[in-house]
């Protein structure tokens, strides 16, 4: 090598060396670190079910010194753990849905090089307890007017709302005992005014949610009831226990005719009988009025009063056979509501296919207590009373398509 003027051999030889120790930026310097770490993980292991927050934790090493641990989950942002040989981070599974989820663990030495490590784990946090129900349903009249003058049995009528659902609805004159009413989002209740003085009296309704939550509405009316009140001109009790009374106002019915068609579409009748009263009059529309009594908030009592409109035009007197059958389906259906279900009506909603169904309790055809006792009617009355009349809800299944219902009402409403 020519050394240039002015410049000693040791100036030459630094010129000389200098390029081969300049590093270009982002990469390596020529002969550095490019080995990289080793990371594992530890905790939770493979396949693990995990719920809350969980320490991710484990271990990693290099070569030369580590710069740091990181800790992600599936496709999120890293986050520093603490520590590096031996590094956990806190997880929270709470922000994830319930299923499978991977973690990944990143190692990261002093030279840049990096290595990552996964593992699979199963999410499973239980939902989230709702708050407590604390809003009271809604309830209102609707029929008769406030004031209005009221005589023998008269149909009392509203509606109530909930945020959540309606458990029930129940009535009560001049502070007496509760009697259920039928019916939640339209309800119903037959009130025989012929027991009460003549005079004002107040009717309450309550409506209660599932929550407990009740409210309470009331109504005067002024009961009226002339000395012609219709008697009772023939009676009989049943060998099952059901009561028959026809009334002066009935035309063409004997108690034992009564009888003689209640018994074929009555199943169960020796069960329902001594809490059934039937009658046979004039001036009350073919209903069915039932009431259920409560010990220790479990319903221990039960009554059913039908009522059979007996007179020329009604139907009752038309198709005999097939408003029996549905009014004594009240009787049936309801005793084992309250006796057999404790007032749950999501079994026959189930298997009926109308669990969730919005349109339920949305008009009078689609009133559950009016649906399930035309159900008992095309399933256990008699031919003629199936013949008589179609299924009261034409926009429903007809309740003989629908796969085990009537099963379902021998062993699972009536197990």
């Amino acid at each position: 090598m020519k050394v240039r003027p002015g410049l000693s051999l040791l100036t030459a030889a630094c010129f000389a060396l200098a390029p081969a120790t300049i590093a270009h930026a982002g990469k390596p310097v020529r002969g550095g670190d490019t080995t990289p770490p080793t990371v594992s993980i530890g905790a939770p292991g493979a396949g693990a079910t995990v719920a809350g927050t969980i320490t991710v934790s484990g271990k990693a090493a290099d070569n030369t010194s580590l710069a740091g641990v990181a800790v992600k989950v599936d496709a999120g942002a890293y986050q520093t753990a603490t520590g590096t040989s031996a590094w956990s981070a806190p997880v929270d599974s709470t922000a994830y849905a319930n299923g499978t989820h991977t973690i990944t663990a990143q190692a990261t030495d002093g030279a840049g090089n990096r290595t990552t490590t996964t593992v699979t784990v199963s999410v499973q946090n239980a939902a989230a307890t709702p708050p407590p129900d604390t809003t009271a349903p809604t309830v209102a009249f609707g029929a008769p007017a406030a004031g209005a003058t009221v005589s023998g049995t008269t149909t009392v009528s509203g509606s109530a709302t909930d945020d959540t659902s309606v458990a029930a609805v129940a009535t009560s004159v001049d502070g007496g005992p509760w009697s259920a009413a039928s019916g939640t989002a339209a309800w119903s209740w037959g009130w025989n005014t012929t027991t009460l003085t003549n005079g004002t009296h107040t009717v309450a309704v309550r409506a209660t949610d599932a929550a407990g939550n009740a409210a309470v509405a009331s109504r005067s009316f002024t009961v009226s009831n002339t000395s012609g009140t219709p008697t009772v001109v023939d009676s009989l009790t049943t060998p099952e226990g059901a009561k028959i009374l026809v009334y002066s106002d009935a035309s063409g019915w004997t108690a034992q005719q009564v009888y003689d068609l209640l018994k074929p579409n009555a199943y169960e009748l020796d069960k329902i009988g001594p809490s059934l009263t039937v009658k046979a009059q004039a001036a009350t529309s073919s209903q069915t009025s039932t009431s259920a009594g409560t010990t220790g908030g479990v319903y221990t009592s039960f009554r059913a009063t039908i009522y059979l409109q007996a007179k020329a035009g009604s139907t009752f007197t038309s198709r005999p056979d097939q408003i029996v059958a549905h009014e004594y389906g009240h009787a049936w259906t309801m005793y084992h509501l309250y006796l057999t279900r404790q007032g749950d009506w999501s079994p026959w909603l189930s298997a009926r296919g109308l669990l969730g169904d919005s349109r339920v309790d949305s008009s009078y055809n689609w009133s559950k207590n009016e649906m399930i006792a035309d159900d008992y009617r095309m399933l256990f009355g008699t031919s003629a009373a199936v013949s008589e009349a179609g299924y009261i809800n034409s926009e429903a299944t007809d309740p003989r398509l629908v796969p085990g219902l009537k099963d379902f009402f021998l062993t699972g409403w009536a197990r």
